[in-house]
């Protein structure tokens, strides 16, 4: 509770703003103060939310399976008539819009009566006991129109029944639910009903006029198409038998005869003679290639033998062979006999044979190119003639070919036309009846045992959550709300300061501090004030405290009372002591002894000097204790009487002449006389108000009390501490504070 240590410190430099670390412990440490409420409102809450749940209408959930795009066994290939593929992911969803369709949910809702039943027609529901509280039951019906209760309704019947079953619609389609299951091609159709056994009925029923739609569906399709195609058909085979009986009457008029496809008989003998005349001047092109090749090789002197015939002559490869034989012979032997010898000589007469031959075959080779040629160019120049003959004589048909031709493709058209529809026709007629549709029921609903809403475990285990969650965001929400300073160890924190004691608040309100702590001295305010005594005799162990200032924030701290709770207790310990009323503008000392407002006082000393400080002091019968007054002297500027010379020597005097001097100065918020009083005394007790004066007003107190550097702060005093809630709440870290109020046993209070 106390510092022996007198605090050393610059509180213009250590003071932290008011924003301060918030810790784990911090956090749980304020959950464990307010617990009462966090267990009454997590309880209450709680409550509060079971029983809303278990008054919820439970709602049961029935769903049917359906797959969609099933392959059905095709008796014939129809399917650009039927219902296409559903294997794709576009095509389900397009079935899925189609489960919640507003004509199928109308099929169901007549099907199955639901405009009967309360849960689809809110007019059914009888009235609940509120209603006959309602303005509607209370006042005439021409006055609730005029009024503006009840609209004039000017509907026709027609227009009120289809706003009725537009209304069961949306009821109806918002208890439905589509969902198709992830990959697949598989929908869950679910659908919510406060009747278990209506739910599974309408979900199934929905299954089933969603099928028979389908099948409905495809045999209109079907049907539709049959008769189309039957009144094609009897147009497209007119069209075909006048179409063949024009191209025959054409080719009878005009003496033509069908070859081939699409080409009369001159067409096709032309285009014959034609291709031969291409392949002659081919021909004729390379034997004349060839016959100026040997041409020109003549002429240039150069050897005939590398012309392609030449070298491809079977005769000329022989002969060529020889005489490289003949020639390696004659030279081995020219060595050995010489090229006079006989036998050389003859060699010689056998190669220049060779030569001849070799010579001979090349000229017949030559002469057989230009024979090719002559005959090549005779077989172009016939076939040209041949065909300019055979095109003067077609030239006069051509035009009639063409119209043939333009009349036997529209026949073949319209004939592959009918035959097309046709095929379709008989696919479709022998079909019509026997469609499958393109999804099944893959499982039927049952009827749920179990509600789907409320979850009630869930919800109640949500609501508990909740409950709780608001009730530590209540109680962090009272926390910022109170500003205040509620133990010791957050004025260690903030302001660095010690907490010189902890003054307990008076319950009883029947009688003063001052009184309350002369009639029990037993009492824990006295054991506060005492504890406060011992505190302030050790700030300085060599040198005693003798003047003490006495100051607060704000007005209504208690610092008043605790400076005379002071020095009441210190003069009945047989101290001497004065208690010094500085705060002139709101004097309370005289209030509290009962003084006359005619008593001389320190304003008075101040200005007349012969006044001497036994003319002004006024002795309290019950302790001794002496009291200074403010005075009845008028004065201009209070801070200006206590800077003066005069203030110091009545101070000095004071020291002098007494064991202990206790300043009571007015709040260092509102004025600035504690600033200039904390520079005549030896400490000064800043005075806090309990749980209640905010931190950043008792920032800037301390701020300004210290900024100067004159007032020596000995620490701070809790005042009007709640001791019960100090107990209960725990406030302080140190188990001293949370056990305080146990220590009641030891107290006459």
């Amino acid at each position: 509770m106390y510092d022996s240590k007198e605090p050393s410190l610059t509180l213009s430099e250590s003071l932290p703003n008011d924003e301060a670390k918030i810790s784990l412990s911090d956090i749980l440490h304020t959950l464990w103060l307010r617990k009462r409420l966090l267990i009454s409102v997590t309880f209450s809450l709680s409550i509060l939310a079971t029983l809303i749940i278990f008054q919820l209408t439970p709602r049961y959930t029935a769903t049917t399976q359906l797959l969609i795009g099933i392959n059905a066994a095709k008796v014939v290939d129809i399917e650009e008539v039927m219902s296409g593929n559903l294997n794709n992911e576009t095509a389900v969803t397009g079935e899925m819009e189609v489960l919640k369709s507003r004509e199928l949910a109308r099929k169901v809702i007549d099907t199955l009566h639901l405009d009967q039943y309360e849960e689809f027609n809110p007019a059914l529901r009888k009235p609940g006991f509120l209603a006959q509280f309602s303005l509607k039951n209370l006042l005439p019906e021409a006055w609730q129109e005029a009024i503006g209760l009840v609209a004039i309704d000017s509907r026709t019947a027609k227009e009120k029944e289809e706003a009725h079953l537009t209304g069961l619609t949306n009821t109806f389609l918002s208890k439905l639910a589509i969902s198709q299951v992830k990959r697949s091609q598989v929908l869950n159709v679910a659908f919510v009903s406060e009747d278990p056994k209506l739910a599974a009925k309408i979900v199934n029923e929905i299954a089933d006029k969603y099928i028979i739609g389908q099948l409905q569906a495809k045999f209109d399709a079907t049907k539709k198409a049959t008769d189309w195609l039957n009144d094609q058909l009897g147009e497209l085979k007119q069209k075909v038998e006048s179409s063949e009986r024009a191209v025959e009457q054409y080719r009878k008029t005009h003496d033509l005869l069908e070859v081939r496809k699409e080409q009369g008989l001159s067409q096709q003998q032309l285009s014959e003679v034609n291709s031969q005349l291409i392949i002659t001047r081919a021909q004729r092109a390379e034997a004349e290639a060839k016959y100026q090749q040997v041409e020109a090789i003549a002429r240039s002197g150069r050897d005939i033998d590398s012309v392609a015939e030449v070298l491809n002559s079977p005769l000329i490869s022989s002969l060529r062979g020889q005489e490289s034989e003949v020639q390696r012979k004659y030279s081995e032997m020219l060595v050995e006999y010489g090229s006079r010898h006989p036998r050389m000589i003859q060699m010689q007469a056998e190669l220049e044979d060779i030569k001849a031959k070799i010579s001979t075959e090349i000229k017949k080779i030559a002469a057989g190119l230009r024979h090719s040629l002559e005959v090549a160019r005779a077989r172009e120049s016939s076939l040209s003639g041949s065909l300019r003959q055979m095109e003067s004589k077609t030239s006069g048909n051509n035009q009639a070919e063409v119209q043939l031709h333009a009349l036997e493709r529209e026949a073949t058209a319209n004939k592959a036309l009918f035959e097309t529809f046709l095929g379709r026709f008989k696919e479709t007629a022998s079909t019509q009846g026997i469609a499958q549709a393109d999804a099944r029921v893959i499982s039927f609903a049952e009827i749920p045992l179990q509600a789907s809403f409320p979850k009630k475990n869930m919800l109640l285990t949500v609501s508990a959550l909740g409950a709780l969650f608001i009730a530590v965001f209540l109680i962090f929400v009272l926390e910022s709300l109170n500003p205040g300073i509620h133990s010791p160890e957050q004025i260690q924190e903030l302001f660095n300061l010690s907490t010189l004691g902890i003054v307990p608040k008076i319950m009883d309100m029947n009688i003063a501090p001052h009184d309350y702590l002369l009639a029990k001295p037993q009492s824990a305010l006295a054991e506060a004030i005492n504890t406060l005594r011992i505190s302030l005799s050790l700030l300085n162990p060599d040198t005693q405290v003798k003047l003490l200032l006495v100051t607060s924030s704000v007005p209504d701290e208690g610092k008043s009372t605790l400076a005379t709770l002071i020095a009441r207790h210190s003069a009945s310990a047989g101290q001497r002591v004065v208690l010094v009323d500085t705060d002139l503008r709101r004097p309370s000392i005289g209030k509290t002894f009962n003084l006359d407002k005619s008593t001389l006082g320190l304003t008075d000393l101040l200005m007349n000097h012969n006044l001497s400080l036994d003319d002004v002091l006024v002795n309290d019968a019950e302790t001794g204790l002496k009291i200074l007054t403010r005075g009845k002297s008028a004065y201009v500027n209070p801070a200006d009487l206590f800077a003066s010379l005069r203030m110091k020597s009545i101070i000095d005097d004071l020291r002098k002449q007494f064991d202990l001097v206790i300043l009571d100065s007015p709040p260092v918020m509102a004025v600035s006389d504690a600033r200039i009083l904390a520079g005549l005394v030896d400490k000064t007790i800043f005075v806090l108000n309990w749980d209640s004066t905010p931190k950043k007003v008792v920032y800037s107190a301390l701020h300004l009390l210290t900024k100067d550097g004159h007032a020596n702060v000995a620490g701070i005093v809790l005042q009007k501490v709640d001791l019960q809630k100090v107990g209960r709440y725990g406030y302080g870290d140190s188990g001293h504070y949370y056990h305080y109020a146990r220590y009641s046993q030891y107290y006459s209070s």
